[in-house]
């Protein structure tokens, strides 16, 4: 609705609706949704308060690390000063309290060198329950960052043990052949505390060993 009010020119009444409580947008009904802060934005730019909006969207972002609404923040800077705001963004996606957030904006961005160093930076934190995203994070950090790789693929591989999940042990041995391959590249730069391949593979097989249905996977 306060799409179609803008559109027709009712700027002043498409602010009134989106600022509603409980006004939802794409099912949400979040003040700060990256997609209720877009509309709000260009609502605000429509009745000249760029101000607002742009304060708008660095609060969502500092929120949310979405790296959509950064880029609008940015592309509505004056000239030049885009650039030490986007270094200022960066720098706070690592700070930020909630590492999946700060991961997925570094991947978004991209900056694949940030999204490695939130993975070692919180290497205790990550969760194999996470099956939907983390492999394919992993995989795409594997060529160059394969620490941070080296612990989401642990990860992953500890959830499936952990719990037993016969039907997924053929995917816990792909990430293993993968540790294997990682191991010598990846060992040098693990966080301290983490153990390299060896300790860790010695740690898998006291902790697992009996686990035959695994075991008889790996070639």
């Amino acid at each position: 609705m306060a799409v179609r009010l803008l559109t027709a020119g009712r700027a002043d009444e498409a602010l009134e609706w989106v600022r509603k409580p409980g006004s939802r947008v794409k099912g949400q009904d979040d003040a700060l949704s990256p997609s209720r802060v877009q509309i709000e934005a260009s609502i605000l730019e429509a009745l000249d308060d760029k101000t607002a909006a742009q304060a708008l969207r660095w609060q969502c972002f500092e929120s949310r690390l979405s790296a959509e609404i950064l880029r609008d923040y940015l592309k509505n800077l004056p000239d030049f000063d885009d650039i030490e705001a986007e270094t200022r963004a960066l720098q706070y996606g690592l700070s930020h309290s909630v590492p999946e957030l700060a991961l997925r904006f570094y991947l978004d961005w991209p900056r694949l060198d940030l999204a490695a160093q939130v993975i070692l930076q919180h290497h205790a934190h990550w969760d194999g329950v996470l099956w939907h995203s983390l492999p394919k994070t992993a995989e795409t950090l594997e060529h160059e960052h394969q620490a941070a790789a080296t612990i989401l693929y642990r990860a992953l591989l500890d959830d499936i043990l952990k719990a037993a999940r016969s039907k997924a042990y053929g995917h816990g041995a792909r990430y293993l052949e993968k540790l294997v391959l990682l191991a010598v590249a990846a060992d040098p730069f693990l966080p301290e505390g983490v153990m390299e391949h060896e300790a860790y593979m010695a740690e898998l097989r006291k902790s697992h060993g009996r686990k035959s249905g695994f075991w008889g996977r790996i070639g």
